[in-house]
């Protein structure tokens, strides 16, 4: 063979070589995508249901019966959110730690302790034949889906070589006591320490639990209609966490009656917290209520419930709880009979309720009271009429419109809504204002207290300077937004509550507070964000951080995975936007629990009904340099239905006769 014949060939081998090992780092690092089946037989369906699979990963369903289109969105979950959805059950069932063990033992005692998997059984045993069939339903989809090697294939169960078992119907009863749970306020810090060591330690596997899955901030969600000559126009945002997958799937519905409907379905579950029929929409603010009270104590009005948790290096361990009918009682390890009263927690979830068919009422057009959840939101018929669902703890009723939330910020940028909805509606704006009119109240005599201390240091002068000319709007380029924060946040860890401008008096002391606390503030972001105040602004020290599940763990981010995974499921950052206290939402440090900026948006008007606009930031770890695509402003609005035809097509078929 002559040189030139052995260099062509060891040239074509060494190409042959780079391409496979190229591909294989693609594999590792993107997966592999595969389109949808054409067709697919399902046991659970009574005639044939069309499912379109759209851009901007819409979906649209078409089925004679309503049994039938629930068995087509399990489909749609079982594919589009199979990781999500399967990582959601083994919290809820307490079996994480068969999965990712020793640092989930924690987490499993903690869902174990709520009993939310038990409690979703006898919850199924009771339903009614209807709900039931539903659940039924939705379950036979999602398994059709997750018999599929393309779901198998995905990466996240390759890297941690994990299976899927099949799903059952209570199992969606499970995951909708896990979302009612992580709607729950946790107790202040005093609170804590004033219940106890044993408290302390159950709040504390609860913050880990929302930091594992940043699944987190419900409470922030808020709902409003104002009505002005062209019609009565309809926001909503629901408020999710942290993470950067996305929390909801948008889904239309052809119904039986001939009737359409777009929603946002809750993955795991047939239940949506926001749709839209020919006749209503609604929004439905995912938060449930949790006491922490101190209760007589009988040892023998008690249960002891004994139960084994596994962990995937085959050890076991064996934990008990008391429980109560509708409590969790924390008595102390030592003696039962030492004690006349305990703390314990109070939570509709401890019993086996269910709100399956409050939810399903929904989509037929009524509404039915909620037990895990709150059932606080908004309604709005199409001829341009509200009414308020349950009691929302921030409801603000004005001449043109009306406001409903449940965090005590939302009563600040209800106010601010009051005061613009006095014309036309000029929804696009508003929806992005981060003007706030608590920092207004609050933020001018605290910074006009401080002349005596922005002598003492360039860089408080410097601070103060920005305070005093702040136009009190937490956009991305404020750097007084940034200082503010912090200062509230310093003041509210050393004093324990947020200063309120007209009850602050004058006196030397607390003067003194408001001087140490800013100044502290002020160093703190010195050693954070460097000397120069200009880089102190708002999007940088109040990011927008999204975290993939599971790969923000650092017992697990390195546990199967390489450099490359390990950069595509790394953090996603934006620039910070917003605040608690205003119309345009973005977290705050000063409200001490963990930051949430996730979050999806949905508007329409009675003028145009036959649209609803959605915008949310959808980033999907299998896309190819998916996440340096995805611009690092909101999302651009989404146009529901969307004007382009589904790019595939599923058809569910029943099995032949």
């Amino acid at each position: 063979m002559s040189s030139l014949a052995r260099l062509t060939t060891f040239l074509v081998v060494l190409g042959g070589v780079l391409m496979a090992g190229g591909s294989l780092l693609w594999y590792l690092t993107y997966g592999i995508e595969r389109d949808p089946p054409e067709r697919q037989t399902l046991d659970a369906v009574a005639d044939s249901v069309r499912i379109g699979w759209g851009p901007e990963d819409v979906v649209t369903i078409r089925a004679t019966t309503l049994d039938d289109a629930l068995a087509a969105l399990g489909f749609v979950h079982g594919r589009n959110r199979a990781w999500s959805v399967a990582l959601w059950r083994q919290a809820a069932l307490g079996r994480l730690g068969e999965w990712f063990g020793a640092p989930a033992l924690e987490l499993d005692r903690l869902t174990r302790h709520l009993g939310l998997a038990t409690l979703a059984q006898r919850g199924y045993a009771d339903l009614g034949d209807e709900d039931r069939a539903a659940l039924d339903a939705y379950a036979a989809g999602l398994n059709a889906a997750w018999r599929s090697p393309d779901v198998h294939l995905q990466q996240e169960f390759v890297l941690f070589d994990l299976a899927l078992e099949p799903w059952r119907p209570w199992h969606t009863l499970a995951l909708e006591r896990l979302f009612a749970w992580l709607a729950t306020q946790p107790p202040t810090p005093d609170e804590l320490t004033e219940a106890g060591t044993d408290v302390m330690l159950f709040y504390e596997a609860d913050r880990s639990l929302r930091a594992w899955l940043h699944l987190h901030g419900f409470e922030n969600s808020i709902a409003w209609a104002v009505r002005d000559s062209s019609g009565t126009h309809f926001f909503q945002r629901h408020v999710y966490g942290a993470t950067a997958l996305s929390f909801l799937q948008e889904v239309g519905l052809a119904l039986p009656d001939g009737s359409t409907f777009w929603g946002a379905s809750l993955p795991g579950t047939p239940f949506f917290p926001t749709g839209k029929s020919e006749k209503a929409s609604w929004a439905l603010l995912l938060t449930s209520t949790a006491h922490l009270e101190r209760i007589p104590w009988h040892p023998e009005t008690a249960t002891t419930e004994y139960q084994r948790i596994l962990i995937n290096d085959g050890t076991e361990h064996l934990t008990s709880y008391r429980r109560m009918e509708d409590r969790l009682p924390f008595p102390p390890s030592t003696t039962d009979a030492a004690v006349d009263t305990v703390w314990s927690i109070r939570w509709p979830g401890l019993l086996p309720h269910t709100d399956s068919h409050a939810w399903h009422r929904l989509l037929a057009g009524e509404s039915a009271p909620f037990h895990l959840v709150d059932g606080s939101g908004l309604w709005v018929d199409r001829d341009g009429t509200w009414r308020v669902l349950g009691t929302p703890p921030a409801l603000e009723s004005f001449p043109t419109g009306v406001f409903v939330g449940t965090s005590p910020w939302s009563r600040y940028a209800a106010e601010f809504l009051r005061t613009q909805a006095t014309g036309s509606v000029q929804l696009a704006s508003w929806i992005d204002d981060a003007y706030s009119i608590w920092a207004a109240q609050t933020a001018p005599p605290l910074a006009n207290s401080t002349g005596p201390l922005a002598l003492n240091s360039l860089a408080l002068r410097d601070a103060v300077t920005y305070l005093r000319n702040w136009d009190y709007t937490y956009d991305r380029a404020s750097i007084a937004a940034s200082i503010f924060d912090r200062w509230m946040r310093t003041y509210l860890e050393t004093t324990g509550t947020l200063p309120v401008a007209a009850a602050l008096d004058s006196s030397a002391a607390t003067q003194a507070v408001l001087h140490q606390t800013l100044a502290k503030a002020v160093q703190d972001l010195t050693e954070t964000f460097g000397q120069d105040q200009r880089q102190w602004r708002w999007e940088h020290v109040q990011p927008d951080r999204r975290y993939f599940p599971i790969w923000s763990v650092e017992a697990l981010r390195t546990q199967r995975a390489g450099p490359g995974i390990q950069a595509r499921f790394a953090a996603v950052t934006w620039p910070g936007h917003g605040h608690p206290s205003a119309l345009a939402w973005g977290p705050a440090a000063a409200q001490r629990t963990l930051p949430a900026p996730a979050m999806w948006e949905s508007w329409l008007s009675t003028a145009a009904w036959s649209t609803l606009t959605v915008r949310r930031q959808h980033l999907d770890p299998h896309t190819p340099l998916g996440r340096y695509l995805t611009s690092d402003r909101r999302a651009h609005p989404l146009a529901l239905p969307p004007s382009a035809a589904p790019a595939f097509e599923t058809v569910l078929l029943p099995p032949p006769l």
